[in-house]
């Protein structure tokens, strides 16, 4: 369920409402069927902006893309602590705070992001697209400071948005690294290379040479940085494809390894889904910024 904006021209005098009438923080202003009499009264609610419900039933995005959404914001799945990413307008930095919590039509909560250790300077009424990642969407809306707290620790009143714009990432979708690996063979042998792409249930391990057949069980130990931290993963996987690919002008072809991985661990799966998830945020950002 999501809202629009009702134009003037669909606001008749005598006539009945096709639809409900909310204003910007979703509440009902006139049930179907109200019908206006005055032109003072259409202008009143004009001015306050009016909105009504849209069912949205959208088609099946094409294998590989992103299904584009709207909705409130309290149809998004928050959690208190959840990260999110503030980008004053015009500037490229971005800045990671936390959710504090919402009142709906009033504000949200987050707090001050921190650069250095130090606290940020940001005043009242600077602009931001705000984004965050719920469930297996990135979602993103402008929003203004209205109030700076430094007691008893900072934290930014934000303005709450009307509506949210949102991508709903594909199940399985990789997200592209460059990151040095080790990979084990069945036969013992040690092959180093790099992990071109990575998702929650595998990679794409590229290096000079084969490091096994199809089906074989492998493991791999890379690095990944998360929530500002390293972390050493260690994991298994099953060999499921070989590519064979071009390699830097002058050398000799490289080889692609497509890696399923298996047996995960619990603090593996969280580590791996934060970061992937994390990166996956980044690339989606730019579609959803305003």
């Amino acid at each position: 369920m999501s809202f629009v904006r009702v134009a003037e021209e669909e606001i008749q005098l005598g006539q009945p409402l096709a639809w409900p009438l909310f204003d910007a923080r979703n509440k009902l202003l006139l049930a179907r069927g109200a019908v206006l009499q005055s032109e003072g009264q259409r202008q009143h609610l004009l001015g306050r902006g009016l909105f009504r419900k849209v069912e949205e039933t959208p088609e099946p995005a094409p294998a590989g893309r992103a299904t584009e959404i709207s909705c409130p914001l309290e149809d998004v799945r928050l959690y208190v602590g959840e990260t999110m990413q503030l980008q004053a307008q015009g500037e490229e930095a971005r800045h990671y705070v936390k959710l504090i919590g919402y009142l709906q039509g009033r504000s949200v909560l987050v707090s001050t992001p921190v650069v250095d250790g130090r606290v940020l300077l940001l005043r009242e009424g600077q602009s931001f697209v705000v984004r965050l990642f719920s469930g297996k969407s990135v979602y993103a809306f402008q929003s203004t400071i209205q109030k700076v707290v430094n007691t008893p620790y900072p934290y930014l009143h934000m303005s709450y948005p009307v509506l949210v714009r949102g991508i709903s990432i594909r199940r399985g979708a990789r997200c592209p690294v460059n990151l040095i690996t080790a990979v084990t063979g069945a036969n013992q042998k040690t092959h180093a290379g790099t992990i071109t792409d990575l998702s929650t249930g595998g990679a794409m391990f590229v290096g000079k040479g084969l490091a096994g057949v199809k089906n074989d069980k492998i493991s791999l130990k890379f690095r990944l940085q998360v929530n500002g931290g390293e972390q050493y993963l260690s994991l298994n996987a099953l060999l499921r494809s070989i590519h064979y690919m071009p390699g830097p002008e002058g050398s000799p072809p490289v080889v692609g390894h497509g890696l399923q991985f298996e047996q995960l661990t619990p603090e593996d799966a969280l580590v791996l889904s934060a970061f992937v998830y994390q990166r996956l945020f980044e690339d989606a950002a730019a579609s959803t910024g305003e």
